[in-house]
């Protein structure tokens, strides 16, 4: 069985800033980590190692600068096999409809996956768009907002969670599952003592130029996507804490403050 991890390498959105020209974010000298939520797909792709009996093979792919293969070494270090960086100026820029095509391109290049499991959403992004997109091009079932993953008789059984609770899909390979953020424990990047792997494995680089990509459909060019305007949400005003140390001191203070601001007479 084969499996790729879609992960996407993000900027510390608490401290991220906004181009007033392009509505980009500004990535220079801030701060990147993986996405959270795909950790929580590399997560449930190690779980299904422990319960198909078969072999199992993890690869990762992000698309990103050059510097982001040190986030792939991460994932080796966490489990997966194969790592795949597909980076180029041409893909600066993209909305999820050109990055769904340039990844989509991208699997068909490195091969037929069983299970694609991509995060929710992204912290910078945040649309969900990416995953269930690339389902779509590539012809392949999906589930979405997972929260668990097992395999029982010849059928993988998931849950995902839905607007009025949770929701229990059962589904045969291959299909493309969106992991919900926080649903499982990030793996940890030393449990499996594979550090030595991760610095001397080769990352495969892919190009627009190896893909054979139709330029006008990556980048802003291909984007449908047009960011007119955006600006910081309203501040509110914070709340206040009474705590005088007991309800009826607590009450007395709280009456003070309606009288005081003339709410009642």
């Amino acid at each position: 069985m084969k499996i790729l991890l879609l992960m996407k390498i993000v900027p510390d959105t608490t401290n991220a800033k906004i181009d007033p020209e392009t509505k980009n974010l500004k990535r220079d000298g801030i701060k990147t980590v993986i996405n959270p939520s795909d950790l929580c797909g590399l997560k449930f792709a190690l779980n299904v190692t422990e319960q198909v009996e078969e072999d199992v093979q993890i690869d990762v792919l992000t698309m990103g600068p050059p510097d982001s293969d040190k986030y792939l070494r991460e994932c080796i270090q966490m489990g997966a096999e194969e790592a795949y960086l597909l980076e180029g100026l041409e893909f600066k820029g993209s909305d999820t409809f050109a990055t769904s095509y340039a990844l989509s391109e991208a699997i068909k290049h490195i091969g037929d996956y069983d299970i694609i499991f991509t995060g929710d959403q992204t912290m910078d992004g945040d649309t969900g768009q990416v995953g269930p997109q690339i389902a779509e091009r590539l012809s392949m079932n999906q589930v979405t907002y997972i929260s668990d993953i097992n395999y029982k008789g010849g059928e993988f059984e998931v849950k995902r969670k839905t607007a009025d609770g949770t929701e229990t899909v059962s589904l045969k390979t291959p299909f493309v599952a969106s992991a919900l953020k926080g649903s499982v424990n990030k793996p940890s990047k030393f449990a499996l003592k594979r550090s030595s792997i991760a610095k001397e494995k080769e990352i495969h680089d892919l190009t627009a130029e190896k893909l054979g990509l139709d330029l006008d459909k990556i980048g802003q060019k291909g984007s449908l996507t047009v960011v007119k305007d955006l600006s910081a949400p309203d501040k509110n005003e914070t709340g206040r804490i009474i705590d005088e140390g007991s309800a009826d001191k607590n009450i007395e203070a709280i009456i003070k403050i309606i009288e005081d601001s003339k709410v009642l007479v």
